[in-house]
């Protein structure tokens, strides 16, 4: 019996670790890195991997083009085969990852945008059907010096110049701007470069090796405040990027403007940072020996209702405010006292600025006594525009929603084949053009890198601080690649992803059944209009890292059960041993004293004496079966103490058959 006690257990724990270790069933899928950057005449590396339940399977990597598919490579049985293309251009290897994945190593020696860049579609065909996934392969490359060359350096104020813009942006194609950096009264009070002019279409054209040759063109219009400032050119791009390309920047530019007339304006900066910086608007002389004596200084800005109204004014010393509700926000200083220092300065600080109430045309007049036979003089400049600029702060977390459910969804987890929508809405600036980017990064990335897919804008709406809003719409299809992909949505950026000043971010998942069924389905290819196309992929599975875990934590529970079981099986044949000693022991005293008395008497027993009798239980009838169903150990040893007599013990054998209602093979009891 403890034999087969013993063996029962071992055989319970052994099933019972072994079914702990087994693992979801293995169904046929493949991942891909999603974006592959690769800059253009040097090595490129990437791997693909892919899973089926046996070993007969074939993988086949092609490229989407206008004309159809081309395929690339083609893997059976760990055997590789590549088209004539790639034979020389690329060295790709096959090895197993474990007994159910296999990795395509790729290495592409020299990058070239006609061979390698485009879409691209991996599929893997196995016993229980096929998957495929899409990636893309970018090809970049780093811009070269700019050049900015213009019309004439100098020009008469209201005169149009041109700028122009040229050299080799490299790859992708880039968006071009016209940058300047102020100056005020000849010297630099903002270093800082301000874009004033940007194209994302820029003239150039595409080299034969896949880079951009940039010669764009800028109208200026200069005005008086122009003078001295000084330009230049640089591009950016509108697809986030990955890897950082060197930045790309022209020479500066002087421009020496002249004016005919007396009396000028200018703001400082023309272009306010929003909350960081003063607005300041002075009015000066140009030609002040022109003028013999000043009456007034007279400052104006144009009103939201379209009007020019009187701001502030300065008679011989005396300041004169029209506008009592700017005067508690600024200060301002001015004379009139003698044509060389005439002046009108009013400054609104940085913290009591509003926007966009402040941010408008603003004019200077003056009215005197020219010199010679000019006699009463007044002339009035050209309005001046206050322009702003603010970067976004906020952005709201992206909403996520199945594609043409039309209800936003708080899940997180998706089935392969998914198309669902990401939403963000928040800030923009004050460029009421610029858009919310996308950028995306797949489990073991090391960097986000833009989607490729093409986002839907809304129109832009006015919000507070002088924040324009607007929200951005991307759709994307669900593969077996996106075991964990987070998104990221930012406005505000440069040319890197995650460069942004406002960015939020969501995470999702592949959601992985617990089993599948085997199905061959339809396998489409994707149109290369677009890279979300829906697309019926077979069933999904997991992952070769989740696959792997499974087995491993499988198999260490399963161990540590045995072992537990091993050591408790121990414990009690130990237990059952020492018992089973003491019993014997007492048990052989009472046969001593029993034919100790017997010797000591004169032949037969005496009346001290008991007699053993074996009683053999006779078979059960089915009635008293079922009469004794349900007693338990407790009942048997009440009935085993009522046995025994003068210290003698007695042993109750339990069969396996005690659950069913039979109390013991036989009984021992001493008379």
């Amino acid at each position: 019996m403890e034999q087969n006690t013993f063996t029962a257990l071992i055989l319970f724990s052994v099933f019972f670790g072994g079914s702990i270790a087994q693992t979801v069933p293995v169904t046929t899928y493949v991942t891909t890195p999603k974006v592959i950057e690769a800059k253009l005449g040097e090595e490129a590396r990437f791997y693909l991997t892919y899973t089926t339940p046996d070993n007969s399977s074939e993988f086949t990597v092609s490229r989407l083009g206008a004309n159809g598919t081309e395929e690339i490579l083609r893997v059976v049985d760990l055997t590789v085969t590549t088209n004539a293309n790639w034979t020389m251009a690329a060295n790709v290897q096959t090895g197993a990852v474990d007994g159910d994945t296999r990795r395509v190593n790729v290495t592409i020696y020299q990058t070239d945008f006609v061979t390698h860049e485009g879409d691209y579609v991996a599929m893997v065909t196995g016993s229980d059907g096929a998957a495929q996934d899409l990636f893309t392969i970018r090809t970049l490359a780093s811009p070269d010096q700019l050049s900015l060359s213009v019309t004439s350096r100098d020009v008469s104020e209201g005169t149009p110049i041109q700028f122009t813009c040229s050299g080799n942006t490299g790859r992708p194609e880039p968006v071009v701007h016209l940058l300047q950096r102020e100056t005020y009264n000849g010297t630099n009070q903002n270093a800082t470069f301000h874009r004033v002019l940007s194209d994302t279409s820029p003239s150039g054209s595409f080299l034969e090796n896949g880079t951009f040759s940039l010669s764009h063109n800028f109208t200026w219009t200069p005005t008086w405040q122009d003078n001295l400032v000084e330009f230049r050119c640089d591009i950016s791009y509108n697809i986030g990027l990955g890897t950082a390309l060197s930045s790309a920047q022209s020479n500066q530019i002087t421009l020496n403007v002249t004016s005919t007339k007396i009396i000028q304006i200018e703001t400082k900066p023309q272009i306010v940072r929003y909350k960081e910086e003063d607005l300041v608007v002075v009015c000066t002389l140009n030609k002040p020996e022109t003028l013999q004596n000043l009456f007034f200084l007279q400052l104006k800005r144009r009103s939201p209702s379209g009007t020019l109204n009187n701001v502030v004014s300065v008679t011989g010393a005396t300041i004169q405010w029209q506008d009592q509700t700017l005067q508690n926000r600024a200060n301002v200083t001015g004379t009139v006292a003698s044509p060389p220092t005439a002046h009108l300065s009013m400054v609104i600080r940085k913290d009591s600025v509003q926007c966009p109430l402040d941010f408008t045309e603003y004019e200077c007049s003056l009215s005197g006594f020219g010199t010679g036979a000019t006699g009463a003089f007044s002339e009035i400049t050209d309005p001046v525009k206050v322009s702003y600029t603010v970067q976004p702060m906020l952005i709201e977390t992206p909403k996520v929603r199945e594609a043409g459910s039309g209800v936003d969804t708080s899940q997180r987890e998706f089935r392969n084949g998914t198309v669902i929508e990401l939403t963000c809405t928040g800030q923009i600036g004050s460029d009421q053009n610029a858009t919310i980017r996308w950028c995306a990064k797949t489990a073991g990335a090391p960097t986000f890198t833009g989607l490729s897919n093409a986002a839907v804008h809304s129109m832009t709406t006015s919000g507070p601080n002088c924040q324009n809003i607007r929200s951005s719409t991307v759709t994307y299809n669900i593969t077996s690649s996106d075991i964990r992909t987070e998104f990221l949505c930012e406005s505000g950026y440069s040319s890197q992803c995650n460069s942004g000043t406002a960015k939020q971010f969501v995470t999702i998942s592949l959601d992985l059944p617990s089993s599948t069924t085997s199905t061959t389905p339809e396998v489409t290819t994707p149109s290369t209009t677009t890279s979300t196309t829906t697309r019926k992929v077979v069933t999904q599975g997991q992952n070769t890292a989740e696959s792997n875990t499974g087995l491993i934590v499988g198999a260490v529970v399963g161990g540590v059960v045995v072992l537990i079981v091993i050591i408790l099986v121990l414990v009690y044949f130990l237990i059952l041993r020492r018992k089973s000693a003491g019993e014997s022991s007492t048990d052989l005293s009472n046969d001593n004293t029993t034919k100790a008395s017997s010797k000591s008497s004169s032949g037969g027993p005496t009346n001290n004496q008991i007699p053993e009798i074996k009683i053999q239980p006779r078979k059960k009838t089915n009635q008293e079966v079922k009469d004794t169903e349900g007693y338990d150990n407790e009942a048997l040893d009440e009935e085993r103490a009522a046995g025994t007599q003068n210290g003698a013990r007695e042993s109750i054998g339990l069969s396996n058959g005690h659950s069913n209602g039979v109390a013991g093979e036989h009984v021992n009891v001493r008379m």
